[in-house]
């Protein structure tokens, strides 16, 4: 069966990848030729009569195969191990098995830090700039954001170096403010989320220049 599992693990964490084979306890690990591939092309780790035939580089100490039931564990998880996998079994060169496994690979986005600066001030009406940000994490996220509970649309911009490298968001956002405002800065990616929220106060500064 052609089915695909996912397995979700963040950076940093042991993760392990299911082959779709167990080797019955009459036998071992002797008798089979065992490939683990990444996007097809590239071996993880291959094992032919119970030994290490092949390992790549970029997995060196890394990785470590169940001699039984095939499970690839790799630790500690790097964003560049997201990807699809695959499992194949060899017993007497006749393809027993053969399973693909996709890895998805989060990181986590620091906590957002929220700036407001004043753009102009008058009696009735305070404008601002709001910048909200954050950086480090991984797939790309959302960015999501709220005044005083009521949603608002970020201005937002994202920065990778490639499409497996940590992101960084920025969110903007010119603010009329007419009363003090509870504003919040949502990050979002991969079903985790991290926010941080700031209160925007007024600032009377005509009735102070009025009083002198």
């Amino acid at each position: 069966a052609l089915e695909k599992k996912v397995v979700k693990s963040k950076v940093g964490e042991k993760v392990s990848l299911p082959c779709c084979y167990e080797i019955p306890s009459s036998e071992s690990l002797h008798k089979y030729r065992v490939y683990w591939q990444k996007n097809i092309t590239d071996v993880v780790l291959a094992y032919s009569e119970g030994n290490v035939i092949s390992k790549h580089e970029r997995y060196r100490n890394r990785t470590e195969m169940d001699p039984w039931n095939l499970t690839l564990w790799i630790s500690p998880v790097e964003i560049l191990d997201n990807g699809s996998y695959q499992c194949v079994v060899q017993h007497n060169s006749v393809v027993v098995c053969d399973q693909t496994v996709i890895l998805f690979v989060t990181a986590d986005f620091s906590k957002p830090n929220v700036t407001a600066e004043v753009s102009a001030d008058s009696c009735e009406l305070t404008e601002m700039v709001i910048t909200c940000s954050s950086h480090g994490g991984f797939p790309k996220p959302r960015i999501s954001g709220a005044l005083n509970n009521v949603s608002v649309e970020w201005n937002a911009s994202w920065v990778s170096e490639s499409s497996l490298s940590p992101y960084s968001v920025t969110g903007k956002l010119l603010l009329n403010v007419t009363k003090d405002v509870n504003v919040t800065c949502s990050v979002e990616y991969s079903g985790f989320a991290t926010s941080t929220s700031l209160l925007l106060s007024m600032f009377y500064s005509c009735f102070l220049s009025q009083n002198h």
